[in-house]
């Protein structure tokens, strides 16, 4: 097992002052059969030299160079090249325990597609804000479900993916897209017999301002590009012969992210953002096969005729006369910790008093 290659894609854009720091810790892996497959996606400042200087310097350095097209565009680039039975991924802000590739590779075994590492955010300005994100207390490998799925982070930085799938189905991230993580994972996650979980915390993912994940945008503007990647895995989901209505995957991926957006989005705004929501299921043509899966039910449509022929779905009518939803579901930590009928539990406080 120690003798496979894994590639390691490290997109590059003006990091010059992380850059050194990230390819040290990849450089100096235990694991040492690795290609490192650096992408200078137009960088203005002096990271093409420090790029230059380490490929100097280590012969599994492979530097390709382009104009500025994005994070998804330098990444589809490496993958192209990549010759691995594995691929792994470093933004170039970030950096590795020492021994994380070892510990990665060690928990592959038979039919296992995915493994996926412990990972560690950390704040610039504010280590007390460090936060360590999917530790596992043992290593071990499970069968790839919906519900596993749906308590896994969608990072690509914290994954080892097995690369013949990614080039057997074509697997690319959206070009031009934010939020390109959730359309590699779900693109990916249909093909996986099962994930190996390793116990190592060994990804150091670094929260700077100016990133693209610290960019203040609104939490609308996030839902509608959210929306954008779910008409991109929407495509390619037809594409390769699936029907996405049909599919656990794709019910999850909707569901997942608007359960998201909808806990970040204050009260306020939430009708906005069910807007985009239910927008998007009718332009995808999704409605009414989604309605039945309770994920769905808190999305109100809002206004005209749908809002009627669907109120028994979506909790419309009630909600807006009686102010609660037929269903309530409460989340924690991504996983279903309450559901109930709040419209029974209504009505038995108003017969009762209690």
């Amino acid at each position: 097992m120690n003798e496979l290659v894994l590639s390691v894609i490290v997109p590059v854009y003006n990091t010059a002052p992380w850059l050194r720091r990230c390819l040290d810790s990849i450089c100096a892996q235990s694991y040492r059969n690795l290609e490192i497959l650096c992408v200078n996606d137009g960088s203005t400042d002096n990271s093409a030299e420090i790029l230059a200087e380490y490929a100097a310097k280590d012969a599994r350095i492979r530097v390709f160079t382009q104009e500025n097209a994005g994070l998804s565009a330098a990444r589809n680039t490496a993958l192209e090249h990549a010759t691995g039975e594995w691929v792994a991924g470093v933004d170039s802000d970030d950096y590795l325990a020492p021994d994380l590739f070892e510990r990665a590779v060690s928990c592959i075994a038979d039919e296992v597609d995915m493994v996926a590492y412990g990972m560690l955010e950390k704040w610039e300005d504010a280590p007390e804000r460090d936060t360590v994100f999917e530790a596992y207390a043992a290593d071990e490998v499970q069968p790839m479900t919906e519900e596993q799925a749906g308590h896994m982070l969608v990072c690509f930085c914290n994954k080892l993916w097995r690369y013949s799938l990614i080039k057997e189905h074509g697997f690319r991230f959206p070009h031009g897209l934010v939020h390109e993580d959730d359309g590699f994972f779900y693109q990916f996650i249909p093909y996986v017999r099962k994930v190996a979980f390793c116990s190592a915390v060994g990804y150091y993912y670094m929260q700077r301002r100016g990133s693209i994940m610290n960019s203040g945008q609104s939490l609308l503007l996030t839902a509608e590009r959210y929306a954008k990647v779910v008409r991109y895995v929407h495509a390619e989901y037809e594409k390769r012969g699936m029907v996405p209505v049909q599919s656990p995957w794709f019910r999850l991926m909707v569901s997942r992210i608007y359960r998201d957006r909808s806990y970040h989005t204050p009260e306020k705004e939430r009708e906005a953002l069910a807007e985009v929501f239910y927008s998007l299921l009718q332009e995808l043509r999704l409605l009414p096969a989604l309605v039945g899966d309770y994920r769905f039910r808190c999305m109100i449509p809002v206004r005209g005729w749908r809002r009627l022929f669907l109120s028994r779905y979506l909790n419309a009518e009630i909600y807006r006369f009686f102010g609660i939803p037929v269903w309530y579901v409460e989340y924690r930590e991504g996983r279903v910790a309450v559901s109930r009928c709040t419209l029974l539990a209504w009505i038995k406080w108003k017969l009762t008093g209690r």
